[in-house]
């Protein structure tokens, strides 16, 4: 029998351990649980952060739609403390904060809190629901007054949000690269980036031209990620003015890589004996994704005796994807994941290569190093198909728990996805 989450919430505020009962729960706990909904609206602040408090500690997924009602209270402290509430339902990272009786405390004053699990990636999300109470929350809460509170809602939409993203959350989104607060400039285009808002493509051409060379930037790395082929003329002028040094030559070149688009191909093959590893190393992922396999080997061959390993690795990543000959690259990939220094590249590039990885990946589950055994894990579980979900049941008997647990976020999210 299912128990409504109500039920446990009710038995969860009175310290007691859910209990399975074979009989219909009574009236009264479904009561109790709307009446610390229905304190959400009162007009005692004091009610309304003890109820956003009680419904936070169920970690129930039904409690989201009715919290998010308060990422527009006129408190700011208690708008923060939603945004803080909500996000521990999404990722296993936890914003650093302290909790008082009354008010709150961020400890993390110098950065966005929401920005810390941002930037963290997303292998560590929860597969929870997103009602729309939510997105529509954080959109309108990303125009409050508090700078704090805007920022914090721009990063906690990235996070909370599934890509693609549409609708008024996007627009808002795309209106938000206006603000007269760079930061909050530069948080936007990540995350219209990360969220792959499509629709946002005509206004990150605009920011290109931002006086921030930050926000320029992650305005240029916006554009790759939605693959914005509009913007191909004004990335390469972008990377020509500058004359391919400095950070927004490299911006560009980066964008361009990621929309790999069939006329850059001759920029990255300019670009795979520059004298940045930077440049090799993007040279190299642009013609990698071009779809032209003799392109992706003439990376692959440039690349391979390189001295820096981010570029070796760009360069199997190349080898892969120019054809069956690049079974080896899957293999130099897997060996990064107990590099501190790669793993992230190695496990992005492995996402990005799908199905092709499994295999490798296959042997790399054996490892001693727990650590490279999580990393499988959580590449398996962006990867998906029948093949990885056999892995991940595998994972899921590891000795190590912090395996375990990301083998059973991996095998939840893709069953939620399918």
């Amino acid at each position: 029998m299912r128990i409504h989450s109500a039920h446990v919430f009710v038995a969860l505020l009175c310290g007691a351990a859910p209990l399975l009962a074979q009989a219909p729960a009574p009236a009264a706990p479904r009561a109790s649980y709307d009446q610390v909904v229905a304190q959400l609206q009162s007009p005692d602040a004091d009610a309304r952060r003890d109820a956003l408090r009680s419904l936070g500690a169920t970690a129930y997924p039904e409690a989201i739609a009715p919290i998010s009602q308060l990422l527009t209270d006129p408190i700011d402290d208690i708008q923060l403390e939603t945004i803080y509430t909500l996000l521990s339902f999404y990722h296993v990272e936890k914003p650093t904060i302290v909790k008082r009786r009354r008010g709150l405390v961020v400890e993390t004053r110098s950065r966005s809190a929401a920005q810390g699990i941002y930037d963290l990636g997303p292998y560590g999300l929860i597969p929870q629901p997103v009602p729309v109470e939510l997105t529509n929350g954080l959109a309108q809460s990303m125009f409050d007054p508090n700078p704090r509170v805007r920022i914090e809602s721009v990063y906690a939409l990235g996070v909370m949000a599934r890509p693609p993203l549409d609708g008024y959350a996007a627009d808002a989104l795309a209106r938000l690269l206006q603000d007269k607060d760079e930061d909050i400039r530069e948080a936007t285009a990540r995350v219209i980036g990360g969220l792959r808002v499509s629709s946002a493509g005509d206004a990150l051409v605009e920011a290109l031209n931002d006086r921030s060379t930050r926000v320029a930037t992650a305005a240029m790395r916006a554009l790759g990620d939605i693959k914005a082929w509009q913007s191909l003329q004004a990335l390469t002028d972008q990377f020509n003015y500058f004359g391919g040094k400095g950070p927004r030559a490299e911006a560009a070149i980066d964008a361009l890589a990621r929309i790999a688009h069939a006329s850059s191909q001759q920029l990255f093959v300019s670009q795979l004996t520059s004298s940045s590893a930077n440049l090799r190393r993007l040279a190299g992922e642009g013609l990698a994704r071009s779809g032209n396999r003799e392109a992706a080997q003439q990376a692959a061959t440039a690349l391979a005796g390189d001295k820096q390993r981010d570029v070796l690795l760009a360069g199997a990543f190349a080898s892969v994807t120019a054809g069956p000959q690049g079974g080896s690259g899957v293999g130099f990939l897997v060996q990064a994941l107990d590099h501190g220094a790669f793993h992230e590249q190695a496990m992005a590039y492995l996402v990005e290569l799908g199905p092709r990885a499994v295999p490798g990946l296959d042997q790399a589950l054996a490892s001693d190093d727990p650590a490279t055994r999580e990393r499988v894990t959580l590449v398996l579980g962006f990867i998906g198909g029948d093949d990885a979900l056999v892995l991940l049941e595998r994972a899921r008997g590891d000795k190590d728990l912090r395996v375990v647990r990301a083998a059973e976020r991996a095998i939840a999210r893709l069953r939620k996805s399918a």
